[in-house]
């Protein structure tokens, strides 16, 4: 009988951190910390006037060369050394832009590109200069090595703006709020 009452209170024990809500050591290990993601950033691109051209903001996510032209063209100016993408640049990368519309001309810094839990996280700031007599389309466009990925959480100015998920394949866009 005495063995009885020890394996109970044994049991009541082991029972104890389950029934008040405790959890074990394992359960309280932190999770990894986010992963540094690799990126390029490419200009000497314009925003087509077909591509959600009512939006203040735009933001998207592409895979593919033809959904890219859909939304970009190429800017050709006399001396241009933009960096833009390479061909068969999606082969092996994917891009990720956001495009602001207004009157400031907008210039964007990109303070990282991180990967946790398979969401992609770019966080950058912008900086405008408005023109009251100009209408400007900027966008920030990045291309990154295709990944195990999820979706694209966009961080401006500290505060997160858009999550996107990654389509498998063309054009992913979104306005704000969607």
């Amino acid at each position: 009988m005495r063995h009885l009452t020890t394996l109970a209170a044994v049991g009541w024990l082991l029972a104890l951190p389950l029934l008040t809500g405790q959890t074990t050591a394992v359960d309280d290990a932190p999770s990894p910390p986010a992963k540094s993601i690799g990126f390029e950033t490419h200009e000497g691109y314009f925003v087509s006037n077909k591509f959600e051209a009512d939006a203040a903001v735009s933001f998207v996510v592409i895979t593919d060369q033809p959904a890219f032209d859909k939304v970009f063209g190429v800017a050709m100016v006399m001396g241009d050394r933009s960096h833009r993408l390479p061909r068969a640049a999606f082969d092996k990368n994917f891009v990720v832009a956001a495009i602001h519309r207004g009157n400031a001309l907008l210039t964007y810094q990109v303070t990282s590109v991180t990967a946790e839990a398979q969401t992609l996280t770019v966080r950058y700031t912008t900086k405008g200069t408005p023109d009251a007599n100009a209408q400007f389309a900027c966008p920030l466009i990045l291309s990154l090595y295709k990944g195990d990925y999820r979706s694209v959480r966009f961080v401006e100015n500290g505060k997160a703006v858009k999550r996107l998920p990654l389509a498998p394949q063309g054009v992913g866009p979104a306005k704000p709020g969607s």
